[in-house]
């Protein structure tokens, strides 16, 4: 990414479909079009796993399944796949219930299957079996490990009969003959999702935008792959993480982040030559042109902490063989452009390993303003290897930061500054972030559309009302597209 580029990050569960949750149909085509008009190059997406019970897509019950609570009931109706009388309820554009969502969505698929079943030509039922041959490598586990997990009334895995936890072989065939109709229902939602993405994306690249998507480090301990590949994780002999994820006190929150993802083992992973962070990087360039490395400085240490520790303060910082890794993934797959989403408390190796594989850092505007003239993320300090943004997705909106979340010293120099009044504040920003040395800058739609933090995405630390905004269906006129595309033009971008 050595050129000039510009664009929104907007995930698609934001986007104003009519049916309760932001999809991958007729509003996402929208704004890839709204991307053209207003001259940006990049569309960057959170990640597009399948979310936790509270939306969060960084908590996903598997590795490489796409979230198919956004297959769009309008491209499955227009294609004849779902008869039009088994269309969700339209919903006024609101935020996200998940509660509704699932529901809705499995009886959607369900319909969708059996019509599928009976009148689906020969060609389609051919493109739905390569498709699970082309994806047995993690397919498989996750339709097992998704219809188990109905058939044992949502419970986490370690609560299922000790036959199927542990996968006895004798067992498992019995229950896979049992739940047949729900494996094939969880294999068919993922042959829709991957052919609605596929389509959508293809759609973009025509149009001059790619994606930026985003592989999220960790893993959740209730997912598909902790339990068909327990050997990839440091857990006891009764398959309990011996520590688990989080991060020591932050910006973010003064006692820290306790995730509770299972921690990986890394001696195993060496051992194995990282064939499964092969395969999930080359699944993630197959999604996307440009790939985010969610916790960059993950893959040098992580923060070790004892399972059921209420704060994350007593953990242990625990080295990752980060070069290694990153050596062999660019011997597997050649130089996959990557993003190192390098905030929090970086240390010298962290830089050091960005650097040896030229991976562009992250800068956030909002960082910039506390008034020390060596401040990384200050406009002024941005280098050119850089993807620089006015706020990421655990960020404030720039109106609710400058109005609410700022400290005093900091309201004052972003004001200053900016030459900025608290309504132009969010314009002023994006045009800061275009004018900077970064050859990548990235807003959110929240700061383009002047949004306070009513549309903030993501409260990192807390687990409730996160993840569940949405645009309003005429929140994009033509005038706002000419306005970006004007600054786009004039900062070269």
């Amino acid at each position: 990414m050595k050129t000039r580029r510009s664009g929104i990050l907007l995930h698609p569960t934001s986007l104003p479909s009519p049916y309760g949750i932001g999809d991958l149909g007729p509003e996402a085509y929208a704004f890839v079009d709204f991307l053209k008009k207003a001259g940006q190059t990049l569309w960057q997406v959170l990640p597009l796993a399948i979310p936790d019970e509270t939306g969060s897509p960084y908590a996903s019950a598997s590795a490489f399944a796409g979230n198919w609570f956004i297959i769009s009931p309008e491209i499955l109706c227009a294609q004849g796949i779902l008869p039009e009388k088994y269309l969700p309820r339209e919903r006024p554009v609101g935020n996200v219930h998940y509660e509704r969502i699932i529901p809705e969505r499995r009886q959607m698929m369900w319909e969708a299957l059996h019509h599928f079943d009976q009148t689906a030509t020969q060609r389609l039922h051919r493109a739905f079996e390569t498709f699970c041959r082309t994806e047995r490598s993690w397919i498989r586990d996750y339709a097992l490990f998704s219809a188990f997990k109905d058939r044992c009334g949502g419970k986490p895995w370690r609560r299922w009969p000790a036959g199927i936890a542990t996968q006895r072989p004798s067992t498992l065939r019995v229950w896979e003959k049992r739940c047949t109709d729900d494996i094939r229902l969880y294999l068919f939602a993922q042959w829709v999702f991957y052919q609605q993405w596929f389509s959508l994306k293809a759609y973009a690249n025509r149009r001059g935008i790619q994606i930026i998507g985003d592989v999220p480090f960790f893993v959740r301990y209730d997912s598909a792959v902790v339990w068909a590949h327990p050997e990839l994780f440091l857990l006891d002999r009764r398959r309990q993480p011996q520590a688990v994820s989080g991060v020591p006190p932050d910006y973010f929150s003064r006692r820290g982040q306790v995730w509770g993802d299972p921690q990986y083992d890394w001696e195993y992973m060496r051992g194995s030559s990282f064939h499964w962070w092969v395969q999930r990087f080359a699944h993630a360039r197959r999604m996307y042109d440009i790939v985010r490395l969610d916790h960059f400085r993950g893959y040098c240490a992580l923060w070790h902490i004892t399972r059921g520790a209420k704060t994350s303060r007593n953990g242990k910082w625990v080295h990752v063989p980060g070069q290694e890794l990153f050596s062999k993934v660019k011997n597997s797959l050649g130089d996959v452009p990557f993003i190192a989403e390098d905030l929090g408390a970086i240390t010298d190796d962290v830089v050091a390993l960005r650097k040896r594989f030229a991976l562009p850092t992250t800068r956030v505007l909002q960082f910039g303003f506390g008034g020390d003239p060596n401040n990384n993320h200050s406009p002024y300090n941005v280098p050119l290897n850089a993807v620089v943004y006015t706020g990421t997705h655990d960020n404030s909106t720039a109106r609710g930061w400058i109005t609410k979340d700022a400290s005093p010293l900091e309201r004052r120099n972003a004001l200053l500054t900016l030459k900025a009044g608290v309504s132009s504040f969010a314009w002023k920003l994006i045009v800061t972030g275009m004018r900077s040395r970064a050859n990548v800058f990235i807003t959110t739609i929240q700061d383009v559309l002047n949004l306070g933090n009513e549309a903030r995405l993501n409260r990192p630390g807390t687990k409730r009302k996160n993840w569940d905004w949405r645009m309003d269906i005429n929140a994009l006129p033509t005038r706002l597209a000419r306005r970006l595309h004007a600054l786009t033009k004039s900062t070269r971008r």
